[in-house]
């Protein structure tokens, strides 16, 4: 590619990228840009010229980035927003007369917990942002890059398989709070009601919540310290699968206190009975929205108030 200047460089093929890469769809990058189509797959072709490089080639009826455009595209959106930023120099952030959207990834009984937050304390105050709640997965982590997505709440790295090439460390973590582990069986189960001992514990068939896609969980880790192993009969992606499993079964499901709270009525419920570590929930964004006023109100609101509903006291055991 012969060597340009900036200043030689249409800025406008710049927000061009930028769309063509996070939609990596000509037809929707228009829309983005109120262009025709035509218009688009012109300033994709300059663009092409520019990098010399393909940047999207087609595969069946989507577009894929090149190795050379998925490099290029956290700088690129790295530039736009500083480019934003400058239109938000004197902008003043009102929650009351705001309108627009905030895109959040998380597991699905967070789900629950953030959509009840949002209606009982964000939308009074900021009737005219909109929520999208999406599932938490490793895609995300590119949509953080690409804007399509404000924050994810997450667990810990160190419980989920990161795929190779994922670098966690180009987002903001934050801790928001911990949450114990408990153990939960249907109200009618051979052992509700009784103090369950270790050797109980490892002889019943067991449920796995797995979304990062580990074959075993803390609890596995725990008692493999102590040179034993519990037999898993079920596993799934979903918390809301396990719950069906819990009272369809004579399982035992040992998950976040969070999650297991939404249906403790409806169990039996207890301590493990071998320790097992908290499990902590990170808030992560990109750093380019960590000044934004939007934002910063949004995730400090919702980061006090989830603080808030997990300080509250503790989930009723019923053991």
């Amino acid at each position: 590619m012969t060597e340009r200047t900036l200043e030689s460089l249409d800025l406008n093929l710049l927000l061009a990228l930028h769309w063509l890469l996070t939609e990596r769809n000509v037809t929707e990058a228009a829309a983005r840009l109120d262009l025709s189509q035509p218009a688009m797959s012109r300033t994709l072709s300059r663009l092409r010229d520019v990098f010399n490089d393909p940047l999207l080639v087609k595969a069946g009826r989507t577009m894929l980035p090149t190795p050379k455009a998925d490099k290029l595209q956290p700088a690129v959106a790295h530039a736009v927003e500083r480019m934003r930023d400058i239109l938000r120099i004197t902008d003043t952030f009102d929650p009351s007369t705001h309108k627009g959207r905030v895109r959040i990834a998380c597991k699905e009984y967070r789900n629950y917990v953030i959509s009840s937050i949002w209606a009982r304390k964000i939308s009074p105050l900021a009737p005219g942002i909109e929520l999208d709640i999406s599932d938490l997965t490793f895609a995300a982590a590119n949509d953080l890059v690409s804007g399509q997505i404000d924050l994810v709440f997450m667990p810990d790295v160190a419980f989920v398989d990161v795929p190779p090439g994922l670098d966690l460390d180009q987002f903001v973590q934050k801790p928001i709070f911990d949450e114990r582990y408990i153990c939960a069986i249907r109200k009618d189960h051979p052992l509700a009601g009784r103090k369950m001992s270790l050797k109980q514990y490892i002889g019943l068939d067991h449920i796995l919540v797995n979304p990062g896609g580990k074959d075993t969980g803390v609890m596995d880790q725990e008692l493999a310290k102590q040179g034993l192993s519990r037999r898993i009969k079920y596993r799934t992606y979903s918390f809301f699968s396990a719950r069906f499993l819990v009272m369809e079964s004579d399982c035992i499901l040992t998950a976040p206190e969070g999650f297991i709270s939404t249906f403790a009525d409806d169990v039996y419920t207890f301590p493990p009975p071998t320790p097992a570590p908290n499990l902590t929930t990170f808030a992560g964004w990109h750093p380019n929205w960590t000044h934004d006023q939007r934002h910063k109100w949004v995730r400090e609101t919702l980061f006090k108030e989830l603080r808030v509903a997990m300080e509250k006291e503790p989930l009723r055991q019923t053991a």
